[in-house]
This record gives structure tokens, C-alpha cells and sequence, in this order.
């Protein structure tokens, strides 16, 4: 009976075991599952940085042209403001709301749209920022930064913030034109402050960008130019002359000491 019983434990101890490590099994997940999204069960995952991708904690966070997005946050909530700016807009008659409540709730979505653009996602997704103000004499600086190698920028979140930018304006002139037509002239103040906001950023970045372009090319010239100096400085008579006759008279020494 003893004996029996040591049997039947260790039977059962080897079957924990067995459980035990096949529950533990279950807690890792490989990179074919997490990019599937088969997360199995209650498994907790730490989240990894893909290198050259996304972070694992924003993998779910929208569409894929946003998931295979370096910054994933940022390309959500450089198209999500504007969004539901237009979303609002459009189809608030559906619902029943008032002019006031509209406009007030459309221009609140493009303020936080023109400020989340301006200062957060063009400096993460294509490494431009800019901004501008009035100097004493009344003139306007525009003050423009860049990443110094415009190569790191990820195409995919270049195509994301560009067209980010020029579609909602493509959309917003559309309703300008509509509204026209229809004699809706008192929804025309959201339009013309849509508007003004995107284009006050388009302008603003495509002015940093052509500077950014500028502050390429003429690293690129520098370094041209650098590198065509040391070749005539290599390539000159008396630097020839004067390294041939520093190795020649040493190889003549050397010469001369084996004769003796």
C-alpha cells in the first residue's frame, strides 16, 4: 500500500509537472502569433520594440499603413482630430444638433488638430518643425528645424503626415463649394476656419521641408568640395616630389647600409 502510494505521487507530481511547464509554454508567444494577433490566452506579453517597426503596445492601434508606422501614436492622432472634425461636420444634421454646437465642437477638434500637427507629429513622423512670430519692428521670422540626415525619415510615415495634410484640404474645399451651391453661407465660417488652419501648416512645413532640402544640398556641396580639395592636394607636384623623395632616400639608406 506504501509502496502504491509513492507510485500514485509521484504519478501525480510528474503530471503537475507536466502541466506546469505546458501552462508555462503557453505564456510566450513567437512572432508569428503576435503578428497574426492569435494572442492565445490571458498570457501576459511585456512589450518588445520591433527593431525598424512598431512598438508591441501600439501594434493594435488602427489600420496597418498606421501599424507599420514607426510612431504609431502619432499617425493615429495626426488623422483622428481631422477626422472627426469632418465626421462632426458632415453628418451632425443626422442627428439633430444646432449650428452653435457643431461649430463650437468643430473648431475645438481643428484647434487640437493644428496644435497636435504643428508641434508633435511632424517633428516624429518626417523630422520637421517649425513656427513663427512677429519680431518688434513688425516683421514675421520663420524659424525652421530638421533632422540633419532627412534619410532616417520612414517613408511610410512621410506618405502618412503629407497626405494627412493635403487631403482634408481636397475634402474642406469640396464642402466650401457645396455649401455655396446650397446658400448655407452661415456654415461657411467652419470651412474658412478648416481652412485657414491646414493651410496655415501646409505652408509652414513645405517651407521647412524646402529648407531642410536646401541644408542637404549644401552639406552635400561642403563635402564635394572638401573631397575635391584633398584630391588636388594629393594629386599636386610637390606633394609627390616631396613623398618620393622621403621614401626614396630612405630606400637609398637602406640600400647602401646592405652593400657595406
Amino acid at each position: 500500500d506504501r509502496g502504491n502510494c509513492r507510485t500514485c505521487s509521484a504519478t501525480v507530481g510528474c503530471t503537475m509537472q507536466f502541466e506546469k511547464d505546458e501552462d508555462d509554454e503557453l505564456e510566450f508567444l513567437n512572432d508569428n502569433d503576435m503578428s497574426t494577433g492569435d494572442m492565445g490566452g490571458g498570457a501576459f506579453v511585456a512589450p518588445v520594440d520591433v527593431p525598424g517597426g512598431l512598438p508591441a503596445d501600439d501594434a493594435g492601434l488602427g489600420p496597418g499603413f498606421i501599424r507599420q508606422s514607426r510612431h504609431p501614436s502619432a499617425a493615429f492622432f495626426h488623422l483622428f482630430f481631422k477626422s472627426l472634425a469632418l465626421l462632426v461636420y458632415m453628418f451632425s444634421g443626422l442627428f439633430g444638433f444646432d449650428f452653435i454646437f457643431v461649430c463650437v465642437i468643430c473648431i475645438l477638434l481643428l484647434a487640437f488638430d493644428f496644435w497636435t500637427v504643428k508641434n508633435v507629429t511632424g517633428r516624429l513622423l518626417v523630422g520637421l518643425r517649425w513656427w513663427n512670430y512677429v519680431k518688434e519692428d513688425g516683421t514675421n521670422e520663420w524659424v525652421f528645424e530638421s533632422l540633419e540626415n532627412m534619410s532616417e525619415v520612414n517613408a511610410n510615415d512621410s506618405r502618412v503626415f503629407w497626405m494627412g495634410l493635403y487631403v482634408p484640404v481636397a475634402i474642406w474645399t469640396g464642402l466650401l463649394v457645396i455649401d455655396t451651391l446650397k446658400l448655407q453661407f452661415q456654415w461657411l465660417i467652419v470651412v474658412f476656419i478648416a481652412l485657414s488652419m491646414h493651410v496655415a501648416n501646409i505652408i509652414g512645413y513645405t517651407k521647412c521641408s524646402s529648407d531642410a532640402k536646401a541644408k542637404m544640398k549644401n552639406m552635400m556641396d561642403q563635402g564635394t568640395a572638401g573631397f575635391s580639395a584633398m584630391k588636388m592636394f594629393a594629386g599636386s607636384s610637390a606633394v609627390q616630389s616631396a613623398f618620393s623623395g622621403l621614401f626614396g632616400g630612405n630606400s637609398s639608406s637602406q640600400t647602401q647600409s646592405v652593400v657595406v
